[in-house]
């Protein structure tokens, strides 16, 4: 008897003979509740279906999932259909399986749109842009570079170009009858250009087959980690080449470059973290402290990024009479007024002998991030990846390995508006 044929039977036959004998709202909660059960029934007969529901967890809406599960479980469907034996596209039926139909649907429709207009990266896997979206947005504080406030753009079609200030306005006073003298701000062009990262990141294939409420979670936290890692490197201290992009070590111009004082000291510590002040001073940035200016826009959005040796030292540098000069300042986030960020990015092992550091200092309102609108994803069993100090085979340790590709460029608009400490051995 088919499912159609079922619910003919059960309205013109049994809903009759059960509302003569308790009522008619019983027998229509009892028909829909036993066709409700045939469904069920009808579904675990399919093997296929069956086959993917082995990978699901709980079903969620759309609207109830946490920024960045969207884009998690298009990785762990991914990973879902690799293991089944099917190849990327049989994910978008897996997340059917799980309930994700809206997901579905508009991964579908992305992939729909990648291929009829022949989009070079077709052959890849492109997570939908609003589920893009999610991970850029819990990129924001992951990342030091990005949790500054820099200016981010969409570069849709692989590349754009930005205004960058070479040289500002001049005013004079003018006398009775003279003509205004002619000015304007000088201005250069800078094109940003995708620079491909690619992250990968190995999965426990239990997380896959035995799915829990956390998983998507601990996918979605292990790729943004790692995509905030890797990009901080780049915006820091990449040089451009190698088809990575070009990091503020060399964006910041040469004049806006010095070495710290080789006697560390609180007294020489304090006039090296002034200088850094007082370049930005020189170059006309408009040095807001308040926080909530600089949130709106209505500052330069100041901020320093340093190692944690660095931080240490700050934090337990003490005058002469026992008083910690910047501690209680920098248990509120901020050095000098302004916030900063710690990164192991920020390397201690460079210079003459391999112990010096480097201190950033900058209007990160003068930086630019040009990023794609959407990440490509793949998964594989039989990939091997670098564990940071062996070759590891994923089929070995029953891993499936997620590999995540996005998309951006950084830049500086203006070059006078950073400033870089190096050689920096305070706490060494």
């Amino acid at each position: 008897m088919t499912k159609a044929e079922l619910s003919g039977f059960i309205k013109e036959q049994v809903a009759p003979l059960i509302k003569d004998a308790v009522g008619k709202d019983v027998a229509d909660m009892v028909r829909e509740n036993v066709e409700a059960a045939f469904a069920t029934l009808r579904s675990k007969g399919n093997k296929d279906s069956a086959h993917l529901k082995m990978f699901g967890g709980e079903e969620k809406t759309q609207e109830q999932l946490a920024p960045g599960t969207g884009f998690a479980r298009c990785l762990r469907a991914t990973a879902a259909a690799k293991m089944a034996g099917y190849g990327p596209d049989k994910a978008i039926d897996i997340l059917r399986s799980w309930g994700d139909n809206e997901l579905a649907d508009k991964w579908q429709d992305s992939r729909t749109k990648a291929l009829a207009s022949n989009d070079p990266t077709a052959g890849g896997f492109l997570v939908p842009t609003q589920f893009s979206t999610d991970v850029i947005g819990l990129l924001r504080p992951a990342a030091v570079v990005r949790s500054l406030g820099p200016m981010t753009m969409p570069m849709p079609n692989g590349t754009v170009k930005v205004p960058k200030v070479t040289g500002g306005a001049s005013a004079s006073y003018i006398g009775e009858n003279a003509n205004v003298g002619k000015s304007q701000e000088q201005f250069g062009q800078i094109t940003l250009t995708f620079k491909k990262l690619g992250v990968l990141v190995p999965i426990s294939n239990d997380l896959i087959r035995y799915s829990s409420p956390s998983a998507d979670q601990i996918v979605r936290d292990d790729v943004v980690r790692a995509m905030a890692q890797r990009e901080d490197q780049a915006f820091l201290r990449d040089d451009g080449t190698s088809g990575t992009p070009k990091g503020l070590k060399y964006w910041i111009n040469q004049a806006s470059k010095y070495n710290a004082n080789g006697t560390v000291n609180l007294a020489n510590v304090t006039i090296d973290l002034g200088k850094a002040i007082q370049n930005l001073m020189a170059a006309n940035i408009p040095m807001i402290v308040d926080q909530q200016l600089n949130n709106q826009g209505g500052g330069a959005r100041p901020g320093w990024i340093f190692s944690p040796r660095t931080y240490r030292y700050l934090s337990t540098v003490q005058t002469t009479v026992g008083v910690y000069a910047f501690r209680d300042e920098m248990l509120r986030g901020t050095l000098w007024g302004w916030p900063f960020r710690v990164t192991t990015q920020v390397q201690e092992t460079l210079g003459t002998g391999g112990v010096s550091s480097e201190i950033y200092f900058g209007a990160f309102a003068h930086a630019v991030i040009g990023e794609a609108l959407g990440m490509m994803v793949d998964a594989s069993q039989e990939a091997a990846y670098h564990d940071g100090s062996n070759v590891v085979a994923a089929f070995s340790q029953d891993q499936t390995v997620i590999r995540v590709i996005q998309e951006h460029d950084f830049a500086l608009r203006y070059d006078k508006a950073f400033t870089l400490i190096e050689a920096v051995n305070w706490g060494n």
